[in-house]
């Protein structure tokens, strides 16, 4: 069991901005769908929740590591929030399913690994393909204030890799450009 009081505040591990208020005028089932695969898709807020909440199990012995974790998930925890808030808002229920491959979210989503090098390129690539995600809705969506809060999740996505690649730096000897992939 964890010692609660060595857990860490969310905020240390996203940028200190605020999130963007969003402003929906009228439903829009089209970009609800779009944005169902950010929260519950293979790639989404809910498989990196996943995959760190696994990882996390093999980072024991690495509490600076340990306790990222923690925080990382915590932060993925609120865009999970503030997508399936956005979903409602649009029209439609933030059930765990992505409208666009028309498939629940499934434990087959993450991946799972259990060494600490392959756990953190596993974990940086997944932040990578989260902003890469983002960006794509961003050029898909035409609405301000959506693209705002999704310019705004990646500054957190981006924050969460600076921290794994330090992780990531301290342990790989110098010279060695296999993290930065």
């Amino acid at each position: 069991m964890e010692n609660n009081s060595n857990r860490p505040e969310p905020l240390s591990y996203r940028v200190n901005l605020p999130y963007p208020k969003v402003e929906i005028t009228k439903p829009d089932r089209r970009y609800a769908i779009l944005i169902s695969d950010g929260y519950a898709g293979r790639g989404s807020e809910l498989t990196a929740i996943a995959q760190y909440t696994a990882h996390r199990f093999f980072l024991e012995k690495y509490p600076k590591i340990h306790a990222a974790y923690l925080g990382i998930s915590q932060v993925e925890m609120i865009h999970l929030d503030l997508l399936g808030r956005l979903i409602r808002d649009l029209g439609m229920n933030p059930f765990f399913v992505s409208c666009v491959s028309n498939q629940y979210w499934s434990g087959s989503f993450p991946d799972y690994h259990c060494d600490l090098v392959p756990i953190l390129k596993a974990d940086i690539k997944g932040e990578k393909d989260a902003i890469a995600h983002y960006k794509m809705m961003i050029g898909r969506i035409d609405n301000d204030s959506i693209d705002s809060l999704f310019r705004r999740i990646i500054l957190d996505e981006e924050r969460h890799i600076e921290i794994l690649t330090g992780f990531l730096g301290e342990l790989e000897p110098p010279g060695n450009a296999a993290h930065k992939k």
